[in-house]
């Protein structure tokens, strides 16, 4: 590190010998960050690679250098300070989206919407929470695999933004979420490999609208979701949305309660499932009069 301060420092005459001092120094960074990485020391490492980034974008014009060095940053970075690996990662992302590296951009979009997501880490202008942050980041990187044709890729980062909306946003924003499952599953539809797949996304809009309160959506949704997908009313989740839509539309809390352990049986609730169907069953108990405080138990 001192050799490299030292060599940025060094007086020259001419561009070409400039141009030779400034790679020496970021040479030197590099291989000062690689010794700190081998001695476990991040932080320092994601100093000394941030360092020679600088240097690669602003004295050499070497933005794919420097686009690699700042991941390299970010990737130290995520072991000792997640908010200074947001920074890495965001500044390696416009580098890449400039040179037109889509697919490491949205790999890297993905990445820090999982920091934000699974660190709890505040976002950079430090007004919006870390989910909400999350939910741009998923959707930004959603939008790069979608131009670069990686529909799977997409769909799987726009999934992550539903269940956001409805399950960590506060409050949550359970239309959108359910228009976005609603879009998710026209999509599988239009391919044979992904057509089966439509069906749980059909389910997860229903259950969005009833959680929304919205029983009238539900049943509206139900209805074009059979006309879009034949086999959608006979399948098990087709049928479980008809019995919850029934349910809430008649207050009928034991039927709802029945509907959910034989859906379970066969097809085990997880946790996003599990968490609106709560949300559901209150709403239930309170246009019912059910003043019970106790915890919701949905069997």
């Amino acid at each position: 590190m001192a050799e490299a301060e030292k060599t940025v420092g060094k007086s020259t005459w001419f561009a070409s010998s400039k141009e030779r001092k400034f790679e020496d120094a970021a040479e030197l960074y590099d291989k000062a960050a690689n010794a700190y990485k081998v001695g476990g020391f991040n932080h320092e490492a994601g100093d000394a690679y941030t360092k020679a980034a600088t240097i690669y974008r602003d004295e050499l014009s070497s933005f794919m250098e420097a686009s690699k060095s700042l991941s390299n940053a970010g990737q130290c970075y995520k072991k000792s300070s997640p908010s200074d690996a947001v920074g890495a990662f965001h500044s390696a992302i416009a580098l890449m989206v400039d040179a037109g590296r889509l697919s490491q951009a949205a790999k890297m979009s993905k990445e820090v919407a999982e920091l934000f997501e699974n660190e709890d880490v505040p976002a950079d202008d430090g007004e919006k929470s870390s989910i909400v942050a999350a939910i741009e980041s998923y959707e930004q990187a959603s939008e790069l695999f979608g131009m670069e044709n990686s529909n799977s890729q997409a769909s799987q980062c726009m999934a992550k933004v539903a269940e956001l909306c409805s399950g960590a946003l506060d409050p949550p924003d359970l239309l959108r979420a359910a228009r976005i499952y609603e879009d998710l599953g026209k999509g599988c539809l239009d391919s044979n490999l992904l057509k089966y797949n439509a069906k749980g996304h059909f389910l997860q809009s229903i259950m969005c609208h009833l959680a929304n309160n919205d029983s009238i959506a539900a049943s509206q949704a139900l209805q074009r979701y059979e006309s879009m997908d034949y086999t959608f009313g006979e399948s098990r989740e087709g049928k479980f949305s008809q019995q919850l839509v029934e349910a809430v539309e008649g207050f009928d809390t034991e039927g709802f309660a029945t509907a959910c352990f034989e859906y379970d049986r066969i097809s085990k609730l997880d946790p996003w499932k599990t968490s609106i169907l709560v949300r559901v069953k209150r709403s239930i108990d309170d246009e019912a009069g059910d003043d019970d405080d106790d915890e919701v138990d949905l069997t």
